[in-house]
């Protein structure tokens, strides 16, 4: 099972039992995140206070808080996105199920590997010992 079809899940578990797919209730919340203003995105989506209460969930997620961690498996995938591939990179906690980091980029580098690996050790206490899939 890929690292991202994880995070889909989870949020799929966060956002049910409501009249918006869980798709558009992370939508709606990484849209916020990324800089669109509540009023923005309440526009196209549900009320202020919906929006608020799905960053929130969506927040419990990507909890990046900096503790010790034993194992950390990191995977990622490529996406075709509006006729452009992008790469999906991700790092979960083995131990608890957390996901510690999630990076997209266009391109499949060493310098996005390290760029998205020093992300992932920032929210490390000590040296995890990083586990990878059969890929390069």
């Amino acid at each position: 099972m890929h690292v991202f079809d994880y995070i889909v899940g989870c949020m799929s578990r966060l956002f049910r039992f409501h009249n918006y797919s869980p798709s558009e209730k992370a939508y709606a919340a990484l849209l916020f995140l990324a800089g669109l203003s509540f009023r923005d995105v309440s526009e196209r989506y549900a009320s202020r206070e919906s929006v608020g209460e799905w960053v929130h969930r969506l927040g419990r997620v990507f909890n990046s808080m900096r503790k010790p961690r034993r194992l950390v498996a990191v995977d990622e995938t490529v996406e075709k996105r509006l006729g452009e591939w992008v790469y999906v990179w991700s790092a979960v906690d083995v131990d608890t199920g957390e996901i510690i980091a999630v990076y997209a980029s266009r391109g499949r580098s060493m310098l996005n590997a390290l760029t998205f690996l020093r992300m992932v050790l920032r929210a490390c206490e000590g040296k995890p010992v990083v586990v990878v899939d059969r890929g390069p």
